[in-house]
């Protein structure tokens, strides 16, 4: 079996130097030297061309070794895709927190949440949590009043590395505030409470007492009221009565309490009388009920203004004597009660006296 020739076979035979040749080889024809210069060629090509593909051969196996090392090392991370955005957020005021709910994502690991107080949330921000790992979520930081408004976004976790989604359509949500601000202003027979608008409510619920530290589990007085007043009707004069105030909203939510207040209805005194007499005017009426004391006006003109000084108050009883007066001058009057809490209640009717001396046929 012929052995093949190495690289170093063909330059051996290459440079081994020609037989010499004799003088009638000299003489020969000179064809033969062409054809040895043509194989001479052929085969130092030859030997070229098999030393170039086995040196090329070991660059090949060596190039090899760096071009995997290469792409082992530059890989260009993990190509982890971010899952799609979760769909289908609710948010639901509950007592003191918001409760987030969402349809679960494919691929999705964890979650992400975003609260912002006005529209338009920006998830390039900080996250309100982060690492969610159920479709549900419950903001109890929430403040109650205001209106909050969240998206969600789903997070892909592989080998450390992470991909965050688009985020999920916008819901917002709004904790009930108790009202404040409520007033008491009593009547006669009746009180007429306002208050503030709370945030979140669409209607309100009023409590009543004639106790202080009203109880709201307890039956309301008025419910469903979608005003921010009332006027309780049912109230009774010389009674002192206390109230509260809740704001209400769908799912049968009810706020806190608001503060609490308290009036005593009473009526105005009816009834006023005079009588003149030398330098004074004497002044008479009906009692009237829920009143603690009266206060008396006088003015020299009709349609006395009970938002001025009065003449008097504190009055005690039901009838007052103006020693003031002076003969001869017209004088018109008009009386009002107030309860035990200070409050003042309308007018009484006006009278018109004027005081004299003798003779006592002087009007």
């Amino acid at each position: 079996m012929m052995r093949s020739l190495s690289n170093s076979d063909m330059f051996s035979f290459l440079l081994t130097p020609a037989p010499q040749k004799t003088e009638a080889s000299r003489r020969g024809p000179s064809r033969r030297r062409s054809v040895s210069l043509l194989l001479t060629t052929a085969l130092l090509g030859l030997a070229l061309a098999v030393a170039g593909c086995g040196g090329a051969g070991s660059n090949e196996e060596g190039g090899g070794g760096d071009d995997g090392g290469g792409d082992d090392g530059g890989g260009g991370g993990t190509g982890l895709s971010a899952p799609a955005a979760p769909s289908g957020l609710e948010a639901t005021p509950q007592d003191g927190a918001v409760q987030l709910g969402w349809d679960a994502v494919d691929g999705a690991d964890t979650y992400n949440v975003y609260r912002s107080t006005s529209s338009g949330v920006d998830v390039s921000s900080s996250a309100l949590d982060t690492g969610i790992d159920q479709s549900s979520y419950t903001d109890g930081t929430a403040e109650s009043g205001t209106e909050y408004f969240y998206v969600v976004t789903a997070v892909a976790s592989e080998d450390g590395e992470t991909a965050e989604s688009d985020p999920s359509g916008e819901a917002s949500a709004a904790l009930l505030a108790s009202p404040s601000g409520l007033s008491a202003t009593p009547g006669d027979g009746t009180t007429q409470l306002s208050w503030e608008a709370a945030g979140g409510a669409d209607t309100y619920n009023v409590y009543r007492s004639t106790s202080s530290g009203v109880d709201a589990s307890s039956d309301p007085l008025g419910a469903g009221i979608s005003s921010t007043e009332y006027a309780d009707e049912s109230a009774q004069n010389g009674t002192e009565y206390f109230y509260v105030v809740t704001a209400a909203a769908s799912g049968d939510r009810e706020s806190d309490p608001s503060g609490e207040v308290s009036a005593v209805p009473f009526a105005a005194p009816s009834g006023l009388e005079g009588t003149s007499r030398d330098s004074e005017v004497a002044l008479s009426w009906q009692g009237a009920d829920g009143a603690d004391t009266y206060n008396v006006y006088r003015s020299t003109s009709s349609g006395v203004d009970v938002s001025a000084s009065p003449l008097d108050t504190g009055i005690s009883s039901s009838e007052y004597t103006d020693g003031s007066a002076e003969n001869g001058t017209k004088y018109y009057y008009r009386v009002t009660s107030v309860n035990p809490s200070g409050a003042e209640s309308e007018a009484s009717g006006e009278v018109e006296k004027t005081p004299f001396s003798d003779p006592p046929d002087r009007p």
